[in-house]
């Protein structure tokens, strides 16, 4: 037992240190928004019982989805993957709702789910820029159709010459 050098009440140096590791975990929180809860119920797939002396552990768990929240990517074998927050809940979502026999030692299931995640909104990334580019292109061709079918632009002295005019002014009203 110690005594507080401020109030001079005895506490136990192991529940002082699991009331800071708490107040860590707490001040990470929001970080995750309204998902906190969902967060938390991911690391209770760890079972890390009792929640009073593990809280190291919680808080080092909570540290790597803080940081995966805040950045939208995280590595997976020296790869680097982009991901949306939608998508980290999602993947959290589906792993809070799989049925585990043993509990969880570690991230690479989620990792795993949210590869799959990242890989989906990297492709529709791709294929609405491509659908954007050929939106593009097709509009430049229709240009290109357009000036084919009304002919060769020509200026008004070009025009004079190729016909043998000395001025436009006499071809007012009249066909071309």
């Amino acid at each position: 037992m110690m005594r507080c050098p401020k109030c001079g009440e005895r506490f136990n140096p192991k529940v002082g240190q699991a009331e800071g590791e708490w107040s860590d975990i707490i001040k990470l929180l929001p970080a995750f928004g309204r998902h906190g809860r969902l967060v938390f119920e991911y690391t209770e797939l760890f079972s890390l019982h009792p929640l009073t002396e593990k809280g190291k552990k919680i808080y080092r768990i909570l540290a790597g989805l803080a940081a995966i929240f805040q950045e939208e990517k995280f590595l997976f074998d020296r790869k680097e993957y982009r991901i949306s927050r939608a998508g980290i809940v999602e993947a959290l979502t589906v792993v809070c709702n799989k049925q585990f026999q043993s509990p969880l030692e570690n991230h690479h299931y989620l990792m795993k789910v949210m590869i799959g995640i990242s890989d989906r909104e990297r492709k529709a990334v791709r294929d609405e820029d491509d659908k954007r580019q050929r939106e593009r292109e097709a509009g430049g061709r229709r240009s290109e159709v357009r000036d084919q079918e009304e002919g060769p632009i020509v200026t008004a002295e070009e025009y004079k010459r190729r016909m043998g005019i000395e001025s436009l002014a006499e071809w007012v009203g009249k066909k071309i």
